[in-house]
């Protein structure tokens, strides 16, 4: 339903893949293939975990 455009825009925003998987589970159809939403699932996933990992390590923003 979306511009060309903004259609790419959209892939950049983790909920899209979430989205695109739990549709796959259902229905059956994706909007994105299921191997990329969930690498790109993972993928996000891996990379909040290492913020969190980075900032208990550091301390960021926890100790005085």
């Amino acid at each position: 339903m979306l511009p060309p455009l903004w259609q790419k825009v959209t892939l950049f925003n983790p909920v899209v893949y979430l989205i695109s998987g739990f549709r796959w589970s259902f229905y059956g159809i994706a909007d994105v293939d299921v191997a990329i939403s969930l690498g790109m699932t993972f993928g996000f996933l891996l990379i909040c975990l290492a913020f969190v990992w980075w900032a208990f390590r550091t301390g960021y923003k926890i100790r005085n």
